[in-house]
Order: structure tokens, then C-alpha cells, then sequence
């Protein structure tokens, strides 16, 4: 009788006793923790498809735009290349600082997003977490010179206007030079002299394209040492430009307005172009830097999960 109740068998029969409710309680929990434990592993499963497809979207799109932008960075470099090749440093319309011309500016340029394009490249097809950081690096280091260039100019802009145009000035008096001047040094030099002939032809391509004659008025050509004791301006001074326009007697034919004010009217005109350009470009560099760190972050979690 003993062994039957311990068996859990009512005496007389083979009918088994109904457990305990604590035991019942018990299996009920534990049926519960095994069900939510596999609604779990479906959800995670399903949670980690989902951010593996974020994360190969993220991959790609960011991947071709790199493409996009490393194409960009090969043909300003080859464009600016170019330019200094076939005009030297002069193409700036500050010999002082000729390191602020378009040649110089567009090689600094062409470099990074050369390299920038680079990094993201590598970083995104080999997810490289090096890569990605230093992608990172360097995009951040750019968006915080753009925004130190930008307060500067706002902070200091009548001082950096009176520079230009002491340079400007100066340039005229002192660098321009005719195209027969031109050939007639180029000619006597052992050496083509790509300085002389960039920095003149930059500008009359200015003057032209502002429609504006001196640093201040078309009186700043005068006696300069392109045509010392003359009274007269260049060509790329005249409304038509012709041969002879530029010579003493016609200055009903000359711009009247100095290329400082054009520039100012210029850029006022198309403030509301550039505003709207650099929040574009800054929002820009603020998504791929987002992307990157995204990146950065989701290939560490696969690699170091916790």
C-alpha cells in the first residue's frame, strides 16, 4: 500500500491521484517562460533582420556617394592642376597671398575630399572600423574649418574687405602687365613666366565679369607701371572692349564702378544662394558623419557582441 501511494496510485486501482496544485502552478510557469522564451528568440531574430537591412541600406548608399565624391575630388584636382600649370600661383587676384588662389585652393581641396572619399570608400566595402573613424576625423575637421572660415568672414569682414582691396590696388600699380609686356619678358626670360601673363589675365577675366574697372574707380589705372604718365586703363575696362578703347579720351566707353563694391554687390546678391548652399553642404557632412559613426558602431556590436 505504501509503494502504491508513493507511485502516486490509488489503492485498489491503477488510476493515478491528481497532482498537487503546487506542481500544477509550477508547470504552468514554466510552460509560460518557455513560450516567452521563444516569442523572444522570434523577435530578436526578427529585430536583427531588420537591422542588418538598415545597416546594408546605410552600407551602400553611403558607399556610392563615396564613389560619387572621390570622382569629384579626381577632377577638381585635375582641373586645378591645370590651372596652376598653365597660370602658376597668380591665378589668386592677391599676389600677396598667393596661396589663396584658385589653383592652390582648388589643389587643397581636390586632396581632401580625395582622401575623404577614400576613407569612406574603404571604410564602408571592408567595414573598417580605422577607416570609418578617420573618415569621421576628417569630415569633422573639415565642417569646423568651414564654420571657423564662415564666423571670420562675418566677424572681420571690413577688415578682410580693406585688404583686398589695398591688394587689389596694389597689384594694379605695380603687377599688371600688357600682353606685349608679356611676350617682350617672356621673351627675354630663360624661362616661361606663368606669374606674369596668370595674374593680368585673372584680372581682366574679373573686371570683365564684374563689369567694373580698378580696385575703387577706373582712376586707379592711372600712371601705373604697366603705361607710366598715362592716363588710361586696360581693355577688360571698356563697356565694348576693342583695340584703343582703353586709351586717354574715353572714359564715357569705361565701367565707372570699382570691382570692390561689384564684389560686394555680388555676394549680397547672392547671399541667399550661398546661404542656402552651405546649410546643404553642412547637412551633408552631417549625415555622413551620422552614417559613419552608425557604421562605425554596428560593426563593433557584431564583432564584440555583449
Amino acid at each position: 500500500m505504501a509503494e502504491h501511494h508513493r507511485h502516486g496510485y490509488a489503492r485498489g486501482d491503477d488510476e493515478p491521484f491528481p497532482p498537487p496544485p503546487r506542481n500544477i502552478r509550477l508547470l504552468k510557469i514554466f510552460a509560460r517562460f518557455k513560450r516567452l522564451e521563444k516569442e523572444s528568440r522570434r523577435q530578436t531574430s526578427a529585430d536583427m533582420g531588420r537591422e542588418k537591412t538598415s545597416f546594408c541600406i546605410v552600407k551602400y548608399i553611403f558607399f556610392v556617394f563615396n564613389i560619387f565624391l572621390w570622382l569629384v575630388g579626381c577632377a577638381v584636382l585635375a582641373v586645378a592642376i591645370w590651372v596652376w600649370a598653365s597660370r602658376g600661383t597668380s591665378a589668386a587676384v592677391i599676389p600677396t597671398y598667393s596661396f589663396l588662389s584658385s589653383s592652390s585652393l582648388g589643389i587643397i581641396a581636390g586632396v581632401l575630399i580625395l582622401g575623404i572619399g577614400f576613407l569612406g570608400c574603404c571604410g564602408a566595402f571592408f567595414e573598417n572600423q580605422c577607416f570609418l573613424i578617420g573618415y569621421f576625423v576628417l569630415v569633422l575637421f573639415v565642417f569646423a574649418l568651414e564654420v571657423t572660415a564662415g564666423t571670420l568672414c562675418f566677424v572681420y569682414k571690413a577688415s578682410a574687405r580693406e585688404i583686398v582691396r589695398e591688394e587689389l590696388a596694389g597689384g594694379i600699380r605695380h603687377d599688371y602687365l600688357t600682353v606685349v609686356q608679356v611676350a617682350a619678358r617672356n621673351r627675354s626670360a630663360t624661362y616661361y613666366d606663368a606669374d606674369a601673363e596668370g595674374w593680368s589675365t585673372s584680372l581682366d577675366t574679373m573686371q570683365r565679369d564684374l563689369k567694373c574697372c580698378g580696385a575703387d574707380n577706373y582712376t586707379d589705372w592711372y600712371d601705373v607701371r604697366a603705361w607710366p604718365g598715362e592716363r588710361r586703363v586696360p581693355e577688360s575696362c571698356c563697356e565694348k572692349p576693342e583695340p584703343g578703347c582703353g586709351a586717354e579720351g574715353n572714359v564715357a566707353r569705361w565701367y565707372h564702378r570699382g570691382c570692390i563694391d561689384e564684389m560686394d554687390y555680388w555676394l549680397t546678391k547672392h547671399m541667399y544662394i550661398m546661404g542656402v548652399t552651405g546649410v546643404a553642404v553642412a547637412s551633408i557632412q552631417i549625415l555622413a558623419m551620422v552614417a559613419a559613426i552608425a557604421q562605425f558602431c554596428y560593426i563593433r556590436s557584431k564583432r564584440f557582441p555583449l
